[in-house]
């Protein structure tokens, strides 16, 4: 089977890419034959080595590849593939409608919620809870006709809010859908998809340490990793270490837009000496740090569609503490792989720390029933035949 995947970068950036990545490797291994159209490698990491993981890569002028980029028609008729597997993408329609005239089966996995919401953050402006409403007139209500311009002459600009439904219900009509949790699924039910169209399909850590986790240390460590934005809910666990009642030390690693706010915020609420801020971290610095961690914390006010994090850690033999929040529930648990608290609930967040900092039972228990887990549930062999069935049905 030959699978063209379609996406607006090519190399290695976010988990859209790394699932891109991780699929074209399994799948070329089953014997299959992987090929990239993308619109851009800038700004990518090891541009290079993620080209070579296809058979061929080709920049895409529907994705923005610049004035030497072929058109998808043309790079369609030149791979002759048998399922178009579609990514990031600007709109639909361009794709939809040549696969439709090749007679090429169209597929697309859904990685977060701009399909089923304007905003894309699936949680209210006003208040930041989350939004459990189709896309309708609450999107007016909530000013989803405004979104940032941080390179304009003014913060925010108008977008169409009935644009971007239809979007939506054009992407309905694709061949078969892909989410990675029971939340995503239910959002596109919610809106209309019809259920035969949509596959669960949980990612995977495509990894292996090669031994048994270490134990989970008695140093009272705590660690985050992900991106520095609102939606990643860092400013609501520095609200909840601030109430956190016995000893503790937090590594923050990542970056992103709110860094500054985030600094300030720990500084205010006298947190400095106990909160690092550590920056990226490639992968094969990871390790290390979540092997040096009692808890890792994934507080996002934002419903994750998946929330790959928890997966890292629980490979690593580590409990998790949460929000419960989007598709976070999939894989945490509660009391057996790690503890969710309500939404924004800083004061059940704490309590849950409190209780992974000090009882050592406890914490050893529920790391290894994460580890467990993760092997059990989450392998990378059932995902890639699953996704080989999806594909070629």
């Amino acid at each position: 089977m030959k699978i063209l995947f379609v996406n607006d970068r090519g190399g290695f950036f976010g988990g859209v890419e790394q699932n891109v990545a991780d699929c074209a490797a399994g799948l070329r291994a089953k014997g299959h034959e992987a090929y990239l159209a993308f619109g851009n490698d800038s700004g990518t990491r090891d541009a290079f080595g993620y080209h070579q993981l296809f058979q061929a890569s080709k920049r895409c002028s529907e994705l923005g590849g610049g004035n030497e980029a072929a058109t998808f028609k043309d790079i369609v008729s030149k791979t002759q593939p048998d399922c178009v597997y579609l990514h990031k993408i600007p709109s639909i329609e361009p794709f939809l409608n040549v696969c439709r005239d090749a007679g090429v089966r169209a597929v697309r996995m859904i990685h977060d919620h701009d399909l089923c919401c304007p905003t894309g953050y699936k949680y209210f402006r006003r208040n930041g809870k989350l939004c459990q409403h189709k896309a309708g007139w609450r999107c007016w209500a909530d000013l989803g006709f405004l979104e940032k311009t941080p390179d304009g002459p003014l913060p925010v600009r108008y977008t169409s809010i009935r644009s971007k439904i239809r979007e939506m219900h054009a992407n309905f009509k694709l061949d078969a859908l892909v989410v990675a949790s029971e939340y995503m699924k239910e959002e596109l039910l919610t809106n209309g998809c019809d259920e035969d169209r949509v596959h669960l399909l949980a990612p995977v850590v495509r990894l292996s340490l090669g031994c048994d986790p270490l134990p989970v240390p008695s140093k009272p460590q705590i660690l985050y990793v992900g991106q520095l934005l609102r939606g990643k809910g860092v400013d609501l666990l520095l609200d909840t270490l601030n109430k956190v009642r016995v000893p503790f030390e937090a590594k923050i690693i990542g970056a992103g837009n709110a860094e500054d706010k985030l600094k300030a915020l720990t500084e205010s609420l006298g947190l400095s000496d106990r909160v690092s801020f550590l920056g990226w971290a490639p992968n094969e610095e990871l390790d290390a740090h979540y092997n040096d961690a009692r808890v890792v914390v994934v507080p996002s006010r934002w419903p994750e569609p998946f929330g790959m994090v928890g997966l890292e850690a629980m490979m690593h033999g580590r409990p998790v503490v949460a929000f419960d929040v989007g598709g976070i529930p999939d894989w945490l648990d509660h009391n057996i792989t790690g503890l969710l608290a309500p939404e924004q609930d800083c004061d059940a967040f704490a309590a849950a720390l409190d209780r992974v900092l000090t009882e050592d039972d406890t914490a050893s228990a529920m790391g290894t029933a994460a580890f467990d887990r993760v092997g059990s549930v989450f392998g990378f062999e059932p995902y890639m035949e699953t996704l080989e069935s999806v594909l070629g049905s």
